[in-house]
């Protein structure tokens, strides 16, 4: 808990400075335009057309704004506490899984003091409030998976709806992550895969996907007339040239171009800068957090072949859940000013797969005592 305190406390000292001396870093452009926005619905009422989707959370801050005060730093003080429950949360998924103190400070640590999500986190941004709704998502998938709670199936539901309506991308890994929970939930204890199981969810996840992506075209404010590929080469193409820009341009052509695509902007995603591309302080502490990404990806990846046989369903679960999260924010990235605020929803997750699970001595997961019992034969 104190290291929750911690990282709320150096978030409100941002707050305070980004309210009252500011701008702090990452509380300018997309930052000060929420804060607008909010101004404008808190004093004029207004709920224009033009107010599509990706600003309900201008709307929901300029509501508060209109009953209290209309101050970027409430605004501010408001994503320090949605950080605050995001981190609560975050620690009743860890204690969920069954995993040594030592271990689980060591996340809530990394957590509160990686400096992106300091400076991002405590301005008047939606990726805090996307964190949120991620580990909330995150801990009810898990109840239903581990704990066998079907009445979290509400709460999952809800987190879904939460990031929807912040993030039209964030349907589709709504979606995801009920047919995912479905499934590991249908699966006997000692076992990842089913054929069975496959070859019935597929069929479920295209319809659930056809269905997601239906919607997804609906509310977006993009073309998809000629197809998603052709939406993703034409977002990726037709921004102008910075020097935070990625240097790869792809030319995408239909589906296969696509997917052969993702693990290049991936790579991309989680690698740039590189080293020859740092120039100035900011760059580097960018690189410096990227190399502590990519280890901790590696110890997910790592801790899945060594972790008990009853650790490796959450883990898989959540494993897929990371890369997927990360893969959809990477297929709309051009530049690592973006990737970086990117980064912060999926960064609960991280800190489970790459860090909780390297505890050994993590022999125990809390599982009802039918599936312990089935799990000691």
């Amino acid at each position: 808990m104190k290291f929750i305190l911690i990282g709320f406390f150096l978030r409100f000292l941002v707050a305070i400075w980004n309210g009252f001396f500011g701008p702090s870093i990452g509380a300018d452009s997309d930052a000060v335009l929420f804060h607008e926005i909010a101004l404008e619905v808190s004093r004029l009422g207004i709920f224009d057309t033009k107010y599509n989707i990706g600003w309900v959370y201008s709307i929901f801050l300029g509501t508060i704004y209109s009953w209290t005060i209309d101050s970027i730093f409430l605004g501010s003080v408001l994503s320090c506490l949605a950080w605050l429950m995001s981190a609560l949360v975050l620690n009743k998924s860890i204690q969920l899984l069954g995993i040594e103190k030592k271990y689980r400070d060591l996340a809530l640590l990394f957590y509160a003091i990686i400096p992106s999500s300091i400076f991002f986190t405590s301005v008047t941004l939606r990726e805090v409030y996307q964190l949120l709704f991620v580990n909330l998502l995150i801990y009810a998938s898990l109840m239903i998976i581990i704990k066998r709670k079907k009445h979290f199936w509400g709460l999952l539901i809800l987190a879904g709806l939460g990031m929807g309506v912040l993030h039209f991308g964030l349907v589709l890994y709504a979606i995801l992550a009920a047919v995912l929970t479905f499934y590991f939930t249908s699966i006997k204890s000692d076992k990842l895969f089913s054929l069975e199981l496959i070859i019935f969810y597929v069929p479920v996840l295209a319809l659930l996907g056809y269905g997601g992506m239906n919607l997804f075209v609906e509310i977006v404010p993009f073309d998809f007339t000629d197809g998603l590929a052709a939406a993703v080469q034409s977002y990726q193409g037709g921004h102008n040239e910075a020097r935070a820009m990625y240097t790869f341009k792809p030319e995408i052509d239909g589906l296969l171009d696509l997917i052969l695509f993702m693990p290049v902007s991936l790579l991309q995603y989680f690698l740039e800068p590189l080293p020859w591309r740092v120039a100035t302080p900011l760059d580097a502490a960018l690189f410096i957090e990227n190399i502590f990404r990519f280890t901790l990806i590696y110890f997910a990846i790592r801790g899945f072949f060594k972790v008990k046989a009853f650790h490796k369903t959450p883990l898989i679960f959540l494993i897929l859940m990371f890369f997927a999260l990360e893969i959809l924010w990477a297929l709309g990235t051009v530049n690592w000013g973006s990737a970086v605020r990117h980064h912060v929803p999926g960064m609960g997750i991280l800190m489970i797969i790459g860090i909780c699970f390297l505890d050994k001595g993590a022999h125990f997961i809390s599982t009802p005592r039918s599936s312990i019992r089935t799990q000691k034969r």
